[in-house]
């Protein structure tokens, strides 16, 4: 799939190995290189249909109402929009359209 970022700091993160480790390695938990893990298959996946079913992609309610998520632990997740602003194709309900996204969270924990 196509990835953009809704903020620089994540992108910026991303790019920086250890900046990630710093932030996210916590108490004896390696949870940057799930990070990584999780936003390799989002890019290496044709359309949000083809991440496979153990990331759990599934459509969120509430005020993330239109974002969906997959999962980089058993809390945490990656949450992302669709990016199809003007694309006669995409449906929302659609995984096999939705082929580009714009990531919001790469490491939130929504249930608190």
């Amino acid at each position: 799939m196509n990835l953009d970022f809704d903020n620089l700091k994540h992108e910026t993160l991303l790019n920086n190995y250890e900046a990630l480790c710093r932030k996210f390695n916590k108490k004896g938990f390696d949870f940057a290189k799930d990070i990584i893990a999780t936003i390799d298959i989002l890019i290496a996946a044709d359309t949000l249909f083809d991440v496979p079913r153990s990331f759990r992609p599934h459509p969120l309610k509430g005020k993330y109402k239109g974002y969906f998520a997959v999962d980089v632990t058993d809390k945490h997740r990656v949450i992302f929009r669709p990016n199809h602003d003007g694309d006669p194709e995409f449906r929302i309900d659609n995984y096999k359209t939705i082929k580009s996204i714009i990531i919001i969270e790469i490491f939130k924990d929504y249930h608190d």
